[in-house]
């Protein structure tokens, strides 16, 4: 029978990528008012707790995990695209908030296409994205991971799935195909190269489900866009 983590928090927030800057992250969650284990804070991938699993320096993940468990809040993860994808972590797989995910060092990750209650609300999470220095970290041996957009097969059985549903959140790491922010890609980056799969699956998701706000990170910039909001180093209460 798998382990069960369900239950009711004080507050929730949602910040965007850490990409394992600890002091990043222990700024963000010092700058709370009087945070606790409580509250939860969730971050919208890019994480970096297994950045180096599959490599050759593992007890740096292992302290950052530790580092960020130590911390005086919860913390829950989405995945991004630069970290294994948390169906390869070694982390034991558990129930998580009425939806399914992982656990590793008190650190909570969400499994793609699953819906978390959060204090009432509910929430769909869908992670992953394209790396748009993709070439840059193949050509000089820097870590990647194929998998770490989810495939054709796999979004369209989430996008089947939660069709016709309504959420009260929808959490991503990149964004729907129509919300993307031209304004803030990276100079220099041969647009027509870059995947655009997730994006347009997540489109499907943005017209075929209701849903009250959207959250996405990866951009590293913060703005709203309609419903959805861009968050980077900005800390949002939700709840």
């Amino acid at each position: 029978m798998k382990k069960e983590f369900n239950r009711q928090f004080d507050r929730i927030f949602v910040t965007g990528d850490i990409h394992g800057d600890m002091h990043d992250l222990e700024n963000r969650v010092l700058n709370l008012t009087n945070s606790t284990k409580d509250d939860l804070l969730i971050l919208l991938g890019d994480c970096a707790f297994f950045y180096n699993e599959f490599y050759s320096d593992w007890y740096k993940d292992l302290e950052r995990r530790r580092r960020a468990a130590d911390l005086p809040i919860t913390i829950l993860c989405i995945q991004g695209n630069h970290e294994v994808p948390y169906s390869q972590m070694k982390a034991e797989r558990i129930n998580l908030l009425e939806g399914e995910g992982y656990h590793a060092d008190d650190i909570y990750f969400a499994m793609n296409g699953t819906t978390l209650n959060l204090n009432g609300k509910s929430a769909l999470v869908v992670g992953g994205g394209y790396s748009v220095d993709k070439e840059i970290r193949l050509s000089r041996n820097y870590p990647y991971w194929e998998k770490e957009e989810l495939s054709d097969a796999e979004l369209d059985v989430i996008i089947e799935a939660k069709k016709g549903k309504k959420y009260d959140f929808i959490f991503s790491h990149t964004c729907a195909y129509s919300d993307m922010p031209v304004h803030v890609f990276l100079p220099g980056v041969d647009q027509r190269k870059v995947s655009k799969r997730t994006e347009l699956a997540l489109e499907r998701i943005k017209y075929g489900t209701q849903y009250g706000k959207w959250f996405c990170g990866h951009f590293h910039a913060e703005f709203q866009r309609g419903d959805v909001r861009f968050l980077y180093r900005d800390v949002e209460q939700i709840i």
